[in-house]
């Protein structure tokens, strides 16, 4: 009984401490002109894909609202810069202020400031989606209607299709389980958040472009390995409302390897010092 109390205790102190940091580091950007700058850049472009695809939409309709605003060229030149605006400052910056020595000597572990710092910021990043998920409860918007049905457009009358757009946003959370992570592991190898987001903007691009091989190159033998990681091809089928748990397993697994990779190069930084 003492030592399950006891395990208890050590339990509660745990999460208590992550707590502690996930709170500071999401106060860092919702309470900072940074982190509002960055959600209203966001909604203005989703406002702006928006009102273009409703344009393209009631010339030429068949697929889905999400579809055309998550294969416009405007959203994914954003998408891939958008994590290295969240994620350049969550080591490099406390580095280059002289605060993560603080950090690291603090009675914390190196999980406790990984997964705290991770989970502010995947927050964060849900949050800036927040209000694009919000225009189909708009019951009537010029000529814009919600149903739950699938692919109907009477009369020319456009209707959002719920099972695209929560497929959309399902897919947006599931990436960025991964995206954050890979940011988040580049700005642990630097001080310096210019270096940073360079370096995670190449390894996004990179990323992108590994989906990308079989326009290229068209098919051969290794070509189903591109079309499973290929977060194009994820998106588009998500955004049609063909939801798979293949890209979940995918992005779930290459988050924890780089967050443990994250964890490796950040306990370096603790005991050299």
């Amino acid at each position: 009984m003492e030592n399950d109390a006891r395990t208890i205790k050590r339990t509660r102190s745990y999460f208590a401490t992550l707590r502690t940091i996930y709170a500071k580091e999401l106060r860092s950007y919702l309470l900072t002109p940074f982190g509002w700058v960055i959600l209203a850049c966001t909604m203005g472009l989703q406002g702006f894909w928006l009102q273009t695809v409703l344009q393209i939409m009631s010339k030429a309709t068949g697929e889905g609202v999400m579809y055309y605003i998550l294969s416009n060229v405007t959203f994914w030149f954003f998408y891939i810069f958008i994590f290295p605006l969240i994620t350049m400052r969550t080591f490099a910056e406390e580095e280059r202020m002289g605060t993560l020595e603080g950090l690291l000597t603090a009675p914390v572990t190196t999980t406790q400031i990984v997964l705290g710092k991770y989970f502010a910021a995947y927050t964060f990043y849900l949050v800036l989606w927040m209000p694009m998920m919000l225009y189909p409860w708009i019951s009537r918007l010029g000529n814009v209607y919600t149903s739950f049905k699938y692919g109907i457009d009477p009369e020319g009358v456009i209707v959002y299709r719920l099972a695209d757009w929560y497929g959309a946003f399902s897919i947006l959370a599931i990436t960025g389980l991964f995206f954050i992570a890979l940011g988040m592991a580049c700005s642990a190898t630097t001080r310096s958040q210019i270096i940073a987001g360079i370096l995670s903007t190449c390894l996004m691009i990179s990323y992108y472009f590994i989906g990308r091989v079989t326009e290229l190159w068209g098919e051969f033998p290794a070509a189903p390995i591109f079309h499973y990681l290929s977060c194009t091809e994820h998106v588009s089928a998500f955004s049609r409302g063909l939801v798979d748990t293949r890209p979940l397993v995918l992005y779930v697994s290459l988050a924890i390897l780089t967050l443990a990779l994250t964890k490796r190069i950040v306990d370096y930084r603790r005991w050299r010092r």
